[in-house]
């Protein structure tokens, strides 16, 4: 080896060394930077070629790679935990919110109201001709439909305000997918461009968080986005996600593809996105019908009752609250407006609720026969019908599609057609407004001698302890709504945290691999450093020899 080739191998050292520095340097900056993967560098000595009687004689060294101490299966579950993490949280936020709808906990609970509502019955049947018992009632059974429609108008407000969140995730996730795209670029045209690789792969997670999404890196080390899939980012192109409301106001999302708009709403499974579909969509439309049908069954089972008795001016037929379904009586021409002898009820709330159903009876028939066709589906129905008789009066219920239709001394030809109100969380109010009309007598006041009676408001009284919602009492079947928030509210919660410590473990695990431990950064720069300080004093050594070699020839 000539004396020249001393500066050659020192000059490799001090290079290389400088390098090395730049990298530990740089890890050290971004110790606490989100998502950064520790970088390493490799060394690798050079060979002169030249062999000799000891071996090949070497000629320094040289940096041969810097790589991230990365680990694609821990990331690949981080980002899958991840997900479900992010799915969890806004699950249980919303359900937290949906108990401080439904809190039953407070003075001013819905359960309250109902035992006001009923207690106020029970009241006027103390002093059935009192005013201010009338006037009290009154005032409890407004302050019960407000306090419903404040309830329900929240649920609605709930979902819009969903909505109008889960646009603003579309918009992110359509501004990652164009990051991640132009990052894919850049990497493609510096496949060592590291620090490139740290951002898009803390793109990828921040997006699987919004929508659970799979990628794979292909020959060009580029990331090929899929959903379901379905390409979000692929070959240098981007295809962005938009949503709007279908015909049935669910949020419908699709992704824009050269040849047209295509539905993906069901590819969507997982992250933030899945979770506002799922409770915007699912979860409180639940719990919106279950109120409509507390709404239409007490409406329908007051009413019914009330239309039995008299008010103080003799007046009967009358509806406590408004009317919540439309009804068109074809046969007999003339009928009772409305028809007092038909009552509904909902056993439970189901895609056919809504539809206008058709009635007939053919009382000639032996045994009678009853027909009812839905007209919205065009579709016959057999109905389970029961009979009965109380006193005089004839009886018939008819059951389908979980609604209960009962007629009280039926026409022969009786032909008519109904349809129950969506909505009728909102719609629910008091039809009464004149307190002489509210008819608390079973036997009409202005024709009997003596005081009036009080049968009709204690039978609408007991009403409270009936199962006229369903197969539950008013006041059970709105706790069991309370209950099951509740309880939904309690497992989500369990799943977040379960998520966040299944989060949190794994995290740790890459920080072991991937993060940056400044103690062994600090050991590297010392260690690199000396490196670097002997490197240049070879430079040194052999200059020094250099000036005695020239020294002794001059």
């Amino acid at each position: 080896m000539s004396l020249t080739a001393l500066f050659d191998i020192g000059k490799t050292g001090v290079l290389t060394y400088q390098k090395a520095l730049e990298v530990v340097s740089h890890n050290i900056s971004n110790a606490a930077t989100e998502g950064y993967t520790r970088q390493d560098v490799i060394f690798q000595n050079m060979s002169s070629g030249i062999l000799s009687l000891s071996g090949v004689t070497g000629r320094g060294v040289k940096l041969e790679d810097i790589r991230r101490m990365y680990d694609s299966f821990i990331d690949l579950q981080l980002k899958t935990e991840s997900s479900n993490l992010a799915y969890w949280d806004v699950v249980y936020n919303g359900m937290l919110r949906l108990e401080n709808i439904f809190n039953d906990a407070s003075e001013t609970a819905f359960s309250n109201s109902i035992n006001d509502f009923f207690n106020a019955w029970q009241e006027l049947s103390q002093n059935p001709s009192g005013t201010a018992e009338r006037t009290l009632l009154l005032d409890k059974a407004n302050y019960l439909t407000k306090r419903l429609n404040l309830s329900y108008k929240s649920l609605i407000d709930e979902r819009q305000e969903i909505y109008k969140d889960t646009q603003s995730l579309v918009n992110q996730v359509n501004n990652y997918l164009d990051q991640i795209n132009e990052l894919n670029e850049k990497i493609a045209a510096s496949p060592g461009s590291l620090d490139a690789k740290d951002q898009r792969d803390n793109l990828v997670k921040q997006l699987n968080d919004i929508v659970q999404i799979t990628y794979f890196e292909d020959n060009s080390g580029r990331y090929s986005i899929l959903l379901g899939g379905m390409p979000l980012v692929d070959g240098g192109k981007v295809y962005h996600l938009s949503t709007a409301l279908d015909s049935k106001q669910n949020m419908q999302f699709s992704l824009e593809t050269v040849s047209g708009s295509i539905d993906v709403t069901r590819l969507i499974q997982g992250g933030k996105l899945k979770a506002e579909i799922d409770l915007r969509d699912e979860t409180i439309p639940e719990y919106m019908e279950k109120l409509n049908m507390l709404v239409f069954d007490l409406t329908e089972a007051i009413n019914a009752q009330h239309r039995q008795g008299y008010g103080l001016d003799g007046t009967t037929g009358n509806n406590f609250f408004s009317q919540l379904y439309d009804l068109t009586v074809s046969s007999p021409s003339s009928p009772t407006s409305p028809y007092s002898d038909i009552s509904f009820k909902i056993n439970n709330v189901n895609t056919n609720t809504y539809d206008e159903y058709q009635v007939e009876f053919d009382g000639s028939a032996v045994p009678p026969a009853w027909t009812v066709t839905d007209n919205t589906t065009s579709s016959s129905i057999t109905p389970t019908v029961t009979s009965w008789t109380k006193g005089t009066d004839t009886y018939y219920k008819l059951s389908f599609n979980d609604i209960e239709v009962t007629i009280k001394n039926p026409d022969n030809t009786l032909d008519f057609t109904f349809q129950i109100k969506q909505h009728s969380g909102l719609l629910f109010n008091v039809e009464i407004t004149d307190t002489q009309k509210i008819a608390a007598a079973a036997a009409n006041p202005t024709t009997t001698s003596g005081e009036m009676d009080n049968e009709n408001a204690r039978a609408i009284y007991s009403l409270l302890d009936s199962e006229i919602i369903g197969n539950s009492t008013p006041i059970d079947f709105y706790r069991a709504i309370v209950s099951e928030v509740g309880v939904y509210s309690s497992s989500a919660q369990t799943q977040k945290s379960f998520q966040q410590s299944l989060v949190e473990e794994i995290e740790k695990r890459r920080q072991d691999v991937s993060g940056v431990s400044l103690d062994e950064e600090a050991v590297n720069l010392i260690k690199y450093q000396k490196m670097y300080e002997a490197s240049a004093r070879v430079i040194k050594v052999a200059d020094e020899i250099l000036a005695t070699l020239f020294d002794m020839v001059s």
